[in-house]
């Protein structure tokens, strides 16, 4: 990965690509029996929060840390996480890549999976190839063990993982809505990461597909 006074200089020239939905979104079970944390009493369920990412980190999204003695601080990145297929998310937020067939136990929390409909603009394609070298990454790197690289940040034994180093680098260029990347747990999957923030009414939307009637209701932005 370029590093980040050099990406500052080509993120804003990387060409950047629309998306047409509809696309997929596993949530654990728990987040959406109520509203989601720090919000006002009798909010409704956000099935499209953003702000889980920061919260503990992600690929893509540094974890958020609060200023104090000689900690400069990271404010929060939110970020929406989506597949293009329906088994892409539910691999990913397992963590874990089961094959079919095998006898291993596999437990993890009751995930609800959902469909997102929307149109998506100024994403920048990690799939591409000329993309990649225009950053100075590769597939390896996209894909590669992050939450090791991030633990040891946070103590300050290492830099920044370069996935969220690019993250937050795209977010502050202002104009990228999101990243387009290759799934590090379905070798077919592919994933989209959304930063809310800068999702622009009248020219990109997200909505949760479901009936009038249904409990899961939101459009962003």
């Amino acid at each position: 990965m370029l590093p980040p006074q050099t990406l500052r200089q080509v993120l804003p020239s990387v060409p950047r690509i629309p998306l047409r939905g509809p696309w997929y979104r596993a949530v654990n079970y728990d987040y959406l029996v109520g509203p989601p944390p720090g919000a006002p009493a009798g909010s409704p369920v956000q099935p499209l929060w953003a702000g889980g990412a920061a919260r503990r980190g992600a690929r893509f999204t540094p974890r958020a840390v609060t200023a104090g003695p000689g900690v400069a601080g990271s404010p929060a990145i939110d970020c929406l996480y989506l597949a293009e297929d329906q088994l892409t998310p539910l691999l990913e937020v397992t963590g874990a890549f089961r094959p079919l067939g095998s006898s291993i136990r596999f437990d993890f929390p009751p995930q609800v999976t959902m469909t997102v409909d929307g149109v998506l603009t100024e994403i920048l394609d990690l799939t591409d190839i000329p993309t990649q070298a225009a950053l100075g990454t590769t597939y390896q790197e996209l894909t590669g063990l992050w939450a090791i690289q991030q633990a040891d940040y946070l103590a300050g034994k290492a830099p920044m993982p370069p996935t969220q180093m690019l993250g937050e680098e795209a977010f502050n260029v202002g104009g990228i809505a999101g990243m387009r990347y290759p799934s590090s747990k379905n070798p077919q999957g592919v994933g989209i990461v959304v930063f809310t923030a800068r999702l622009t009414s009248g020219q990109q939307t997200l909505r949760v597909s479901n009936q009038a009637s249904g409990k899961l209701q939101q459009a962003l932005p």
